[in-house]
């Protein structure tokens, strides 16, 4: 079977050629590459492909703003998902799209698309925001930081800023319930130190079944017992015998019904025959439900001289 040699002007074969007719017509193959490829053929076979210097360079390197786009919608679609604001800019600080999270909290609307930052958000003029995200375009490292929110004088927010190639990410989350714990946690780290430290205070927690969980050193000294000897037992059991039945009365109220308590008891410590104290109870509730209660007791003055 005898191939037809090849011609541009002809449409069945435009974009094929023989080998042998590329090399009796060349230049008018180069010529015919130039708005599309030609095929070369052997034997019946094509072999190779013949194509202008800007068809290569199309193949060989897509255009850049069609991959930029396709990136932006997988980001885009990618951000919907996520518990925290996310901002898709470019190298210019324009917002290209804001997820449902931005939307919500910080009011950015498709109208604001196409405005740099500073424009949809004036907060962030001048403020730390801005030095952290213009650093990221500079320099293209990603950084993360713990602030507060620019948006509300009375919230935290953490910043994570990314930059993509010619692209630039912000992601905010509200983080003000966090720092606040670990504020409080200062405080009551700072609370049982200053409770330890006062010879007529003591201080103890007990789980859900009323035992022992934690002792401070005034407590501890006041027993007359280390507090690895004291942790587990039930704290009613060191109650005089005849006042046990309404401590426990008081403790079933404060751990069943979360009402806190005062009771005046004697204590039966290990190196004296009773101890009086006055007590002041208060439940300890977590996010399943009761795990205890905080007691904190005090003792006369006259006491502590006579131990």
């Amino acid at each position: 079977m005898m191939e037809r040699n090849g011609d541009p002007s002809d449409d069945g074969n435009a974009n094929r050629v023989t080998s042998a007719e590329l090399v009796r017509s060349f230049a008018k193959w180069r010529e015919a590459a130039h708005s599309a490829p030609v095929q070369i053929t052997t034997h019946g076979r094509v072999s190779h492909i013949l194509s202008g210097i800007k068809l290569h360079e199309q193949m060989a390197r897509p255009d850049t703003n069609e991959n930029a786009s396709t990136a932006d919608e997988y980001l885009s679609n990618f951000s919907e998902w996520l518990d925290e604001c996310m901002l898709l800019c470019d190298t210019d600080e324009k917002i290209l799209y804001a997820n449902a999270r931005v939307r919500q909290s910080l009011g950015i609307t498709t109208k604001h698309v196409g405005m740099t930052l500073g424009q949809a958000m004036p907060e962030v003029e001048d403020s730390v925001v801005q030095l952290q995200y213009r650093r990221t375009l500079r320099s293209g490292e990603a950084l993360v930081a713990d602030l507060p929110s620019v948006f509300d004088p009375e919230r935290w927010m953490s910043l994570r800023t990314i930059r993509l190639g010619n692209r630039l990410i912000l992601m905010m989350r509200d983080i003000t319930d966090e720092v606040h714990q670990f504020r409080m946690a200062d405080a009551k780290a700072a609370l049982y130190a200053a409770i330890s430290n006062h010879p007529l205070v003591g201080y103890v927690r007990v789980d859900a079944r009323g035992l022992i969980a934690k002792t401070d050193a005034s407590f501890d000294g006041w027993i007359g017992l280390s507090s690895e000897k004291i942790e587990g037992i039930r704290l009613s059991d060191l109650v005089s015998r005849d006042m046990r039945p309404a401590f426990r009365n008081v403790l079933d109220a404060v751990l069943q019904q979360n009402e806190r308590q005062y009771v005046e008891v004697e204590l039966i410590p290990n190196h004296e025959e009773k101890l009086q104290v006055k007590c002041s109870v208060q439940p300890l509730r977590g996010a399943y439900g009761s795990e205890g209660a905080a007691v904190v007791m005090t003792r006369a003055p006259a006491s502590v001289s006579q131990s």
